[in-house]
Formats: C-alpha cells, structure tokens, sequence
C-alpha cells in the first residue's frame, strides 16, 4: 500500500495500530484481521477526520490495480467486525471517514496541508496569484484529490472547459505549499507551444538552465528536489506534456505532479481525477436548502460581488436554480450568468438561455485568461484544439436534442454513404475523442445496456453556430430527423412484438423524447406529411400520461395532418390508432371518430395484417361502448375475438381485454367486467409492465360490481404505493376511483381529502366531470345540498360541451345518489334552479364551492 509514512504506532480506545508489525491489537492482543483490511484501517487512521473518498480509498489500498466495489465493502465489513460501528463513519455516496480519536498521531507527511516543511536553501517561487476566488462545492473533491495525490506521483485533473480545473488545482496548491522542502509551483501553459516547453517550466520555476539542451539542463535541476508542480492547460500539448511528465517523473524521483487538461495524458504512472458539473437542486427547492448545493453557491456569490443587494430567498431560489440546470452546472457559465443579474432580472435571464453564447460575456475578472473571459472563448478553446475531423463530428453532434444512443448518432453524422469521407469507423474514434476531451458526456443508462452520448446545453449550442458557418445545418437537420423515423418506425414493431417490456420500451423511448420534438419540427417545417406521421405516431404511444398536454396537442395536429395530406393506408391506419388511444378518457366522441377510420382503413390493408384489424376492432368496440349503445360494440368484439391468436404476446391481447371490460361495464355486467378487470392486472405484469392502471381500473370494477369495501382497500393501497412518485396520471386515476369507493362506503371524511388532492389533477387530464361527480356526492353526504346541486349542474354542463353521454356505472350512481339527497333536502324545484346555475360554473369556482363547508 502507497501512502504518506506512518507513525510506528497508533492508539484509539482498545485498539493499537502497528504500522511496521502490520498488525492490530485489541486489548493488547493480535486482531486476525485481514492483510486488506488492514490496509484500509490504515489509510483512514493516517488521514483521521478527513473524508476519503470510494475512488481515493481503492487506490490506496489496491494501488495500481482495477477492482471491483463490492471488494471494498467486503473488506470494510470484515474490519468493522473487529473494529466496531464506531471507528470509521459512513458517509453516502461519498467514500469514509476515520472518526475515532487517536492518542498518538501520524507524523504529517506531503498528505496534510500543514506538516512543517524542511529548510530549504533556495525555495522556488509559486507562481501562485496572490488572491483567487473562493472555492464553492469542490470542498470533497478536493479532499479526494488530495488522497489520490498521496497515492500516486501524477494526476491529471479532467473536464470541460469552464468547469473549474484550474481553480481546484490551485487551491490544492495553496494547501500544500509547505507540505515539500521545495514547495510548490504552478506552471501556465496556455500560450506555450511545443518548442518552448521546458524553457517555459524551468522560467516558472526560476531555475537558471544556461546554455544547451533545455530539458537536459531542467532534468538536472530539478532531479535532487521534492516538490509539487501544477501543469495547467495542457490539453493543446497532450504528447510534449505527457512526455515531459513521464521523463520527469522518472528523473526526479521527488517530484509530484497535478496537471489540468480537457484529456488525460495516457500514461501508465498517471491518475485520472474528472470533475464534473455543480450540484444543482431540485427547482422547488427552498433558499436554505438550495445555498448548500455548489451551483447555487456559486450564483449567489458571484452575483453578490456585482450587486450586494442580492440575497437568494424563497422566492428566487426557482429561479436560480433553473438558471444553473439549463447552463447544465458548468462554473464559468455560472459566474458569466450572475454578472448578468442586475441588469436583466433572474426572470429574463432564464428566458435569454437561448442566447447564452451573446449573453455570457461579461466577466467580472480582468485577470483571468482569455480563454475564461467569456463563454464562448471558453468553447473556441476546446473546439481550436480538436483535429479536422473531430471538429467535424463534434460540430454534426449539434443538431443531436438531449442525448443520442451510438447507433443513432453514427446514422446521423457519417456521410460516407453519400459520397462523403466520415464512415461510422470513424465517428466511432471521434466521439472517443470527444469523450476523452470532455465536450461529449457519457450518460449513465441501466445495466446490459449501451450508453448514451450528449452535449452539454452550451458546447451545443456551439456545435449548431459551426454547423451553420459550414452551411450543414438543414441537410444534417434532415437527415436526424430520417435517422429517427427509421429507429421509430422498428421501435413501433418492437413494442407490439414484446421485443421487450413495456416499462423498458417506455424508458428507452423517454430518452429520444427531445430528438423527436425537434425531427417533428424538422418534418413539419418540409411539409413532408409521411415523416411527421411516422415520427408522431410512434410519439404518441411514447409520451408517458404525464405529458397529457403535449400528447393531446400532438393528436390534434395529426389530425389536421391526416385531413389535408396523402400518405400511406398503413401508416394513416397506425396514426388514428394512437389519436384514438390519446383521446380514449378526455374526448370518447373523438377517440371512437378515431376507431372508426382506423378500422375502415384497416379492413383494406394487406390480409396478412392480422394484428392491425384486431387493434381497430378492439378500439371501436371499446370506444363504441362509452359512446353509444353498448349493444352495438358486440359485432366487432366478436369479430376481433375470431382474430385473436392465443401464441400473441401480451402487448397484443391486452386490447381486447381491455375491449371485453369496456362493452361489459357498460352493459351493467359487473361481474363480467370484475372479472377482465383481473386478467388486465395480468397482462400488465405479463407485458412487462408496472400494474397500477391496472389496478385503479380494478378499484373501479369492484365497486360497479357491488365490492365497495374491497375498492377502498384496494385503491388506498394504491395511492399509498404511488404518492411521492412521478406517475400523476396513475395517481390521478387511483385517487378519482379511491374517492368514488370511500363515498360508497358512507366515509366521506376519509373521502373529503382525496378529493383535494385529486382536482387539480383532474383538470390536468381533462377529467373535470369525472371528478365532479364524486365532488358532489361528497357535498351531499356531508350535507351541504346546495353546493351538490350546483357541482351536478357543472357536470352536466362539461358533458353537454363535450358532447359525451354518461355511461360510466360508478359515476351514474354517484350522480343519482347525489341528486336524490339534494332534492331530499331542498325540494325539487329549489334543486332544479340550482342545478341550472350550476352549469354556469367555471373550472375555477369548483374547488371553493365543493369544499366549503356550509350547512344551509
């Protein structure tokens, strides 16, 4: 194990560390603890107090060699047996930390920040400026790269430009400038060309080299010193540093090294330390709460230094917030972007984002380089160093929205196809290079599955700046949005082929949600009708509910796409199938217009398409059941239960299950429709899917059944499993049939505030009449008659405009029971005036009138 040199001996409580026996006495007798373990205790004992970190600590202890996570647990369990609870402390998601209190310390060696340092004849300058900036949200890795630089002679500090390499390094400097008998030194490369190197380092640190070889002479004079030298930027001189360092390093036996670069240098003696953006909160995140993540830090201070009247409050702790996600944490943006603050506001700035490459110019300190002086030079820099290639890629990856899959973006960017240079080969070895230079990110996707690539917000904004000076913009616009068309269309046929999940075809969707925005505005832009409804109709199965808005809008214009265009039968056919599931529990007149086309088309489409007409016959016998008369939904029932083939995945036979229950609850067959209700449960899970729609439409059909006690259960099951998540629209629905079955049960205390918190939802997903239903009864059984007549007429006014007949068994009973009390207690004609009024409520009069309390 590599490590500062420890004191022979080290006590805390029972327990005697031994460095040189390598043992451990408990009680004054030898621990059989394990020669790794034992490594550990002592990596930690010799740094007591300081967080060391998972990364740091491995390397410590298995220096040099590559293991896996689970070796340290192992190992941390097994001396926590001997040790105890309380020796060393846990800290989540960061690394460990030695707690205990020694009796005899270590003797301080080049890991501690203040340890004196040997007299030196002749100390070497710094070069360190005499003030810099405070160091916001880094405080753990820079501990982390203070373990790791005890461990290992080179470390080279990676990360986009802006994201603060310099400044950390320069703080490590700072904490350690008399920890070497000759000190520290920081070396600027950013204006040194190859040619000049060693003049350069041996001028920043004051050696004379005389005549001659220059790195010859700087060999010689640095080979008997031990101190610590900081290279920083070198990403435009990786191979003259990596070689300096290396013949250095093998010279100069005392000598450390930090270097600051956009690439690691790729040397076998090298550590690699990333850094990586800010911590951002959450926007909803209080002032208090919000202050401790670095970004906003960051913001407030910098902001501060312009303006001091500016304090971070509740208030604009969103904002704030929303302003450092979108410059995705990145440091120098952050900083340029506070500077703006007191002459736009937080409000204008967030809406400027678009326009960050103009905006963020505006840096508060003359001293820095110019590199760092405004975002975009921050970008040139990186974009300068890249080769003819890479500059191409790198540029191309711009019109690439959110993240892209390997796959995706060689479709995209290659061009060898059509006669151009770049073949997927070699995209492959751009983006490599991209990753290893930090301008392209790496996100982290589920196991067993590719990883996905991404520009950050502003190195892609840019990508599309370069992408517009070589005059590429539209052909690569066009050629993304083919490119996913061609991965939508397959992805369509994945889904109803149980290729995979359903909750893993949802995920993996979800990440290509940006892409397909932008390829539907590229589509729409050429009036090219087949692309934007290939793209759409895809779209439309993949947006999660709880994008019920865009989903909506997506259908709509689909169908104004569909009246004016001529595209393909099949694809017409796929496209009012999705328009009819998104319209199915918001406009059922619509969703069963929708069927109706789908299935006139459908009944033309090659005989082999088997699976097509059976889609479109289940969707109008269900669409037809909440519609009209129930009666009129068996004929394509039956037709599509001829179709079903019993070796379909459940993908498929789930549409007519789903059919079966619509026609039976509407039909008043409780029991019938209990019983599909069960066996949708079923397909849910057996098509790889999480069961809650299921499950809230199983609350629903036991209480049409005559089940209200077991609904209650079941739904408040439900809404305790789902409250804290992200699924609104399941929540939603649990908490509009968990409502209807505490009201049937007579509870309308336990009712009153599920309710509450089922409204705003309600007019979310556009089911205010659904809702209200039960928003009356409540008033009713909690003897408020007058708001129940008013809240009936408001329901029947949203029927009336969306042209939908009542046929909901649940809702009718609720409506019916809530009309006999409120006529029970004010007469006929005093119930019928107030119903009348009440279908001259708005939407946002309801919640004050159906939780009010009063008794009249």
């Amino acid at each position: 194990m590599t490590s500062s040199t420890p004191a022979a001996s080290l006590r805390f409580g029972r327990f005697e560390l031994q460095s040189q026996e390598r043992r451990l006495l408990v009680d004054g007798k030898a621990s059989a603890l394990g020669a790794r373990a034992l490594d550990l205790l002592q990596a930690l004992a010799e740094r007591p107090g300081r967080l060391v970190g998972k990364r740091a600590l491995m390397e410590l202890v298995w220096p040099g060699l590559v293991v896996q996570d689970n070796n340290l647990a192992a190992q941390m369990s097994a001396l926590r047996k001997v040790v105890g609870g309380d020796v060393i402390a846990t800290i989540p998601g960061r690394g460990y930390r030695f707690v205990a209190r020694i009796e005899s310390a270590p003797s301080a060696g080049p890991s501690g920040a203040t340890p004196p340092a040997a007299p030196a004849s002749a100390p070497l300058r710094t070069n360190l400026p005499a003030e810099w900036p405070a160091l916001l949200g880094r405080a753990d890795d820079l501990a982390e790269l203070g373990t790791l630089l005890d461990a290992h002679r080179l470390v080279s500090i990676v990360g986009a430009g802006g994201i603060g390499k310099s400044l950390l390094a320069q703080h490590l400097l700072l904490a350690r400038r008399q920890a070497y008998p000759q000190g520290v030194c920081w070396v600027e490369l950013a204006t040194v060309e190859a040619a000049a190197l060693p003049g350069s380092v041996a001028s920043a640190l004051g050696v004379h080299v005389g005549p001659g070889e220059p790195l010859a002479a700087l060999i010689g004079a640095l080979a008997p010193l031990t101190m610590l030298l900081a290279f920083d930027s070198a990403e435009h001189l990786l191979d003259d540093v990596a070689r300096l360092c290396q013949t250095l390093h093998d010279a100069a036996p005392g000598l450390r090294f930090v270097v600051t670069s956009q690439a690691p240098l790729k040397l076998a003696s090298e550590r690699v330390f990333r850094i990586g953006p800010l911590a951002v909160p959450e926007p909803a995140t209080h002032a208090a709460k919000a202050r401790a993540f670095g970004a906003v830090a960051l913001f407030v201070d910098r902001a501060q230094a312009v303006d001091a009247r500016f304090a971070l409050t509740d208030g604009n702790a969103p904002l704030v917030a929303e302003v450092c996600r979108a410059l995705d944490g990145l440091p120098l943006a952050i900083e340029l972007a506070a500077a703006r603050t007191p002459m736009l506001g937080l409000q204008r700035l967030l809406a400027s984002m678009q326009d960050r490459l103009q905006l963020l110019t505006a840096s508060r300190n003359r001293a820095a380089p110019a590199r760092q002086r405004t975002l975009r030079a921050a970008l040139e820099w990186s974009h300068d160093a890249l080769d003819a290639r890479d500059q191409v890629v790198f540029r191309r990856l711009g019109v690439v929205a959110g993240s892209g899959s390997l796959d995706f973006i060689q479709r995209v960017v290659a061009d060898a196809d059509d006669g151009g240079t770049l073949d997927r080969w070699a995209v492959l070895d751009a983006l490599d290079t991209l990753v290893d230079r930090s301008l392209l990110a790496v996100i982290g996707v589920h196991d067993n599955e590719p990883p996905r690539y991404r520009l950050l917000e502003s190195p892609r904004a840019y990508a599309l700046e370069r992408l517009d000076a070589a005059g590429e913009r539209a052909a690569l616009q066009r050629r993304h949005a083919l490119a996913l068309a061609a991965l939508f269309d397959a992805a369509y046929d994945d889904y109803f082929s149980a290729r995979c999940g359903a909750d893993d075809w949802m995920r993996r969707m979800g990440a290509d949600l940006d892409n397909a925005r932008d390829a539907l505005a590229c589509a729409r832009g050429a009036g090219d009708a087949t692309l934007e409804l290939t793209l759409a109709a895809t779209l439309l199965r993949a947006l999660p509910p709880s994008l019920h808005p865009e989903r909506s809008a997506l259908a709509d214009a689909c169908e104004a796409r569909l009246v004016e265009a001529s595209v393909a039968a099949p694809l017409q056919c796929r496209a009012w199938i999705e328009m009819s599931c998104a319209w199915s529990n918001t406009q059922k007149a619509r969703s069963h217009a929708a069927a109706q086309r789908a299935l006139a088309l459908a009944r033309a489409l090659e005989p082999g398409d088997r699976f097509a007409l059976y889609h479109a016959l289940c969707l109008s016998a269900g669409a037809m059941a909440k519609v009209s008369d129930p009666a009129q939904a068996l004929a394509p029932l039956a037709e599509a239960r001829a179709l079903e083939d019993p070796a379909w995945p459940a993908q498929r036979v789930i549409w007519g299950a789903q059919a079966e229950q619509f026609v039976a609850h509407a039909r008043g067959d409780g029991a019938g429709a209990l019983v599909q209700a069960r066996r949708l449960v079923e397909l849910d899970l057996q098509r790889g899917k999480d069961a809650s729609i299921g499950l809230g439409n199983l609350v629903d059909a036991e209480l049409a059944a005559g089940h209200a006690p077991a609904a209650a259960r079941t739904g408040a099951a439900l809404v305790a499993s789902l409250q804290g998540t992200r699924h609104e629209f399941t929540l939603a629905l649990a908490r509009l049939n968990l409502c209807a079955a505490h009201l049937a049960t007579d509870d309308p205390a336990a009712a009153r505030p599920v309710a509450q918190a089922l409204w705003p939802q309600a007019l979310f997903f556009e089911w205010p009449h659904y809702a209200a239903c039960y928003l009356a009864l409540l008033a009713a059984l909690e003897e408020r008659p007058r708001a129940a007549a008013r809240l009936l007429g408001y329901v029947d006014a949203v029927y009336a405009a969306r042209h939908e007949e009542r046929g909901s068994t649940n809702e009718d009973a609720a409506i019916a029971r809530a009309a006999a009390l409120a006529v029970a207690a004010l007469g006929e004609p005093a119930a019928a005036r107030l119903r009348a009024d009440g279908a001259l409520l708005r939407a946002a009069e309801v919640a004050a009138l159906a939780f009010g309390r009063e008794t009249a």
